[in-house]
Order: structure tokens, then C-alpha cells, then sequence
């Protein structure tokens, strides 16, 4: 557990989160280090203005009376004890423009430089010896001034960049590291794993918005489980139903079929059953067409046994018989007339 916390972040969020914490350090530190070199600069200017107050306090008063009583070994020797105050780097005493004594030398363009006139009181009187020429050192101004920057700079290099990297090591072990276990779980998230809670990392603290989400993933993880397992009942119910209803439909076709056989074949009796009364009536009909009855009241004469037909023309009763019926007649006779027409010929004998 310690190496996985220890280990710099190697996702894009810790590469831009390093990228950016460096860059605010390194922009943090140069505008520190400018402000601790201005802030140094000002007070070694002051330091040098206070150098002035004090050679001018401290020194003014025997040069004026060294250069009274012109003791130029004095004089030489006040001049350089002047030159070895920090930040001075020459000094000088003229009368007139005219040189009297010096000490060091002076730096080109250099504008720390302070003249003090070396003034006399004689009987009330007040006589001009020449003039003072301190210089300051700019240089030794600016080489403080670096130096303080340089070293508060690598101070505060040294602390920022030891609270980024504890920072980024808290970041890592209270976020990052813990959103790489979120992410790890989450792709290898399966309807096997379900059943497998997110667990993170204590942090010793309150839950805070990655438990919050862990909390959130565990119950969506619960949530799919329940509706995948419900999922699975409803496709077996499915799967119950479709077997039963395609049992069902089994069933119902077989007993279609069976029924629509037998429906078939009594239509094909019917079928039969018409054709053969098809065949009936068509032959009772020729039969009928062949057919010629005789019906209602004849009139037949008494005497003769004449028939009078429809157009009032008498007729024989053979002639009118055949004619409206399929009878034939044959003649013959009867054996009452025989015995009355031929009583010589014996036709009908016992």
C-alpha cells in the first residue's frame, strides 16, 4: 500500500496536475525572489544613506580639523579608515578642484555619491577648506541584493517544491489513487461481478465526494444486479410462456388439422352427396321431360267416345291418348265383342 502511494500519478490528470504545480511554483518563486530583491535593495540604499549620516557625523570633524592644520598623514588615514566602511568604495578631499588626498577608487557611473562642504569657524568667522567626495559602492548594493534574492529563492524553491510534492502525494492518496480504483472497477465491471461491492481506501476522516460516488456506484452496481436478475426471471417467464404457447399452438394446429381433415372430407362427401343429387334431379328432369300426364275433366262424347281437345276439335279417344302421353295402342278386341262381331270364330276359347 505505501509503494502504490508513494508512486507518482501517471494519468493525464497527474501529469497536468504536476505540469501546473510546477509552473505556479516557478511563478511563485520568481515573483518572490523579485520581491525579496527589491525589498533588498531598498533597505541596503537606506544602509548606505545611514553609512553617509555616519561618516558625515563621525568623520566630518577631524578632516576639518586635520585639513586646518593640512596634516595630510591624517588625512590619509581618515580616508582610508572611510574606504573600509562596508559599501564605500572611494573618498576624496579638493579645495578648488584641486586634489589635496584620496582613498579607493571610483566605479564608473556611479551615482552614489555625497559632497560635504568642510566648513571652519575662526574668530566668528567661517572659512571653506574644500569639499568631502564620498562614493558608494552600487555594486556591492546589487551583489547583496542578489544574493538575498538567490538565497530566498532557493529557500523558497526548496519549501515549495517539498509542499508540492506533499501535496501532490496527499492528492494522490486521498484522489487520484482512489479515482484509478473507481476507474479499474468500473471497466472491469460484469454481469459476474455484480455482486462485488467497491470498497475505497479509508481516508481517517468524514466521507467525503469520492466515497460519495463510491456510495453511488454501489448503488447502481445493486440497482443492475436487481435489474438483471429480474431481467433473467422475466426472459425464463418468457421462455416458460413461449414453450407453452408454442405447445399450445402445437395442440391447436394438430386439432386444426384434424378437424379441417375431417371438415374436408365431409365436404368432399357433400361434395359427392350434390353431385350425385345433381345427377338425380338432372334425370328426374329427362325423366319428367319424357314423361306427358294426362290430368283434370275430359270431355268425351256418350255415344261415339269421341275426345274434344283444347281447341274444341273432336278427336279419337287412341289419337288424343297418344298424343298427350308416351302410350301406344295396339289394336285387339275383346272377347264380349268377338262373341257379338264373330260369334262363327271361337278367339277366346276356355
Amino acid at each position: 500500500m505505501i509503494k502504490t502511494y508513494l508512486k507518482l500519478p501517471a494519468g493525464a490528470i497527474g501529469k497536468r496536475l504536476i505540469l501546473r504545480v510546477l509552473l505556479f511554483a516557478v511563478l511563485l518563486i520568481v515573483l518572490s525572489a523579485g520581491m525579496i530583491g527589491w525589498i533588498t535593495h531598498a533597505f541596503e540604499t537606506r544602509s548606505m544613506e545611514q553609512q553617509f549620516r555616519a561618516i558625515e557625523k563621525n568623520y566630518l570633524g577631524v578632516i576639518e580639523a586635520a585639513l586646518w592644520v593640512d596634516d595630510r598623514d591624517i588625512l590619509g588615514i581618515v580616508l582610508e579608515s572611510i574606504c573600509r566602511t562596508p559599501g564605500i568604495e572611494y573618498a576624496a578631499i579638493d579645495s578648488k578642484e584641486n586634489l589635496i588626498c584620496k582613498a579607493g577608487n571610483p566605479s564608473v557611473g556611479n551615482e552614489l555619491e555625497r559632497i560635504y562642504p568642510i566648513l571652519h569657524r575662526y574668530n566668528q568667522k567661517t572659512y571653506t577648506l574644500g569639499e568631502l567626495h564620498v562614493t558608494g559602492s552600487a555594486e556591492h548594493i546589487r551583489g547583496k541584493t542578489v544574493k538575498a534574492a538567490m538565497f530566498i529563492m532557493l529557500a523558497q524553491a526548496s519549501i515549495i517544491i517539498l509542499i508540492c510534492a506533499l501535496l501532490l502525494l496527499l492528492l494522490y492518496r486521498i484522489v487520484i489513487g482512489r479515482l484509478l480504483r473507481i476507474s479499474s472497477y468500473t471497466a472491469s465491471l460484469s454481469w459476474e461481478s455484480l455482486d462485488t461491492t467497491l470498497v475505497l481506501d479509508p481516508t481517517g476522516g468524514n466521507p467525503d465526494e469520492i466515497d460519495h460516488l463510491a456510495e453511488a456506484i454501489n448503488r447502481m452496481r445493486e440497482n443492475l444486479h436487481r435489474a438483471f436478475a429480474r431481467k433473467n426471471e422475466i426472459e425464463e417467464e418468457l421462455k416458460h410462456h413461449q414453450n407453452s404457447l408454442e405447445m399450445t399452438v402445437a395442440q391447436r394446429t394438430a386439432s386444426l388439422k384434424t378437424a379441417n381433415e375431417r371438415l374436408q372430407s365431409e365436404i368432399n362427401e357433400r361434395i359427392k352427396m350434390e353431385q350425385e343429387r345433381e345427377g338425380l334431379i338432372r334425370d328426374l328432369e329427362y325423366a319428367l321431360s319424357e314423361v306427358k300426364n294426362l290430368s283434370g275433366l275430359l270431355p268425351i262424347c256418350a255415344h261415339c267416345k269421341n275426345i274434344r281437345d283444347d281447341k274444341g276439335f273432336w278427336q279419337k279417344v287412341e289419337k288424343y291418348i297418344q298424343d298427350h302421353s308416351e302410350a301406344e295402342f295396339s289394336h285387339s278386341i275383346c272377347p264380349e265383342c268377338a262373341k257379338k262381331l264373330y260369334p262363327d270364330l271361337d278367339i277366346y276359347k276356355e
